[in-house]
């Protein structure tokens, strides 16, 4: 992604070279002055040209990754199967880079990553660290240069990811926003969704990439874009849980069939993508202990402030968040997003389990542009 950069560069600045000479000589100039003036216009130009011909990314694109937890390591991992380059790793945490493969380098600082690598791939917890990786004499922003881009999975604060954008603009250099939706599971083999904003050419430029651990990419626009369609998501899926609990205790006072319940609705106009995949959790016990109960909260906290930017009143989503928000201080930090429901077990006294889905697991698949869930491990 480096060359193009470079090759523009040198390219403009001939032109602009060239065109010192013409049209002058009736006249006396400066030409310090000239020559000044033309520079700058061969720098905005090779930056303008950038996003025309920056070379799309294969297996020989440096990739780094800052953030080793569940996303990072996926994605790493994901992107050596697929015979891609990783070069490099960063993490707060001495234990979770530890588990990063044995191929990629560990660094000491997210500058180091960034500086080795032509993309950087970033999956943060919270806004805060996002800011903490990115900012200092030591952060991404410290390493980027001409040509490099850093794509964000963060589910993050939009604000914040357009100053960067701007910041790494002023080097020469790409932010792409990129949430990702689907399960830890799916995105251990690939089949997750993810939304990227930005520079349009750039992110067509980094699909190669992105295709590795997503089996759909959807380009949303500007950033704020991508990040708005996952939150919402999220605060979609949150009021789907609440009811979904209900109906269960519902149907379990009623003397039905759980697992019976479960597959007649899944049939019907009441079917969704949290009933394929929060009601089996619920049914098994685990509660979806891929995700904590902490980060979906955040999740849905960014929401309600972007309903709050565009004021816009959302009651329902604002009930929602207040449920979980009482369910995260009952359960704690870590507890599975999918804990509500155990709030109305506990009061009502029912348990909720169902030993036939001791071993359910599901994968995704893309069809008609639906995200579809396909069950395994469910006993008959």
């Amino acid at each position: 992604m480096h060359q193009c950069v470079r090759a523009v560069d040198a390219s403009t600045c001939a032109s602009a070279a060239g065109h010192i000479n013409q049209g002058f000589t009736d006249q006396p100039i400066n030409r310090s002055e000239m020559l000044s003036r033309q520079l700058l216009r061969c720098t905005s130009s090779a930056y303008l040209l950038l996003g025309r011909c920056i070379s799309t990314a294969t297996k020989d694109t440096k990739v780094g990754i800052v953030g080793c937890g569940n996303v990072g390591n996926a994605v790493a991992c994901n992107l050596l199967r697929k015979g891609f380059t990783v070069t490099s790793a960063f993490d707060v945490s001495k234990t979770a880079l530890e588990k990063m493969p044995a191929a990629v380098q560990r660094c000491r600082s997210p500058r180091e990553v960034t500086e080795a690598c032509d993309v950087v791939v970033s999956g943060l917890p919270k806004p805060p660290d996002v800011v903490e990786a990115a900012e200092g004499s030591e952060g991404i922003l410290a390493g980027l240069s001409g040509g490099k881009v850093w794509v964000d999975h963060s589910t993050t604060d939009t604000d914040n990811t357009a100053r960067f954008a701007q910041e790494a603009k002023a080097k020469g250099a790409y932010v792409l926003e990129a949430p990702i939706t689907g399960g830890l599971s799916t995105l251990k083999r690939g089949h997750m969704v993810a939304y990227l904003a930005g520079d349009k050419q750039v992110a067509d430029a980094v699909l190669p990439l992105m295709d590795c651990s997503y089996q759909r990419t959807i380009y949303c626009g500007e950033i704020g874009s991508a990040m708005m369609v996952k939150v919402v998501s999220n605060l979609l899926a949150a009021v789907h849980l609440i009811a979904m609990s209900e109906v269960l205790m519902l149907a379990k006072r009623g003397g039905m069939d759980l697992k019976l319940f479960w597959e007649a609705i899944r049939a019907s106009a009441g079917h969704s993508f949290v009933w394929d995949t929060g009601a089996p959790f619920v049914l098994q016990g685990s509660y979806e202990p891929g995700f904590t109960l902490d980060l979906f909260c955040k999740d849905m906290q960014l929401g309600y402030d972007m309903a709050r930017k565009f004021r816009v009143p959302m009651p329902i989503h604002q009930h929602t968040m207040a449920h979980f928000r009482q369910c995260q201080y009952q359960f704690g930090d870590d507890a599975g997003c999918y804990i509500t429901p155990k709030a109305l077990e506990d009061a009502l006294g029912v348990q909720l389990q169902d030993s036939r889905f001791k071993e359910w697991d599901y994968d995704t698949e893309i069809i008609d542009g639906a995200l579809i869930v396909k069950h395994s491990g469910l006993e008959k």
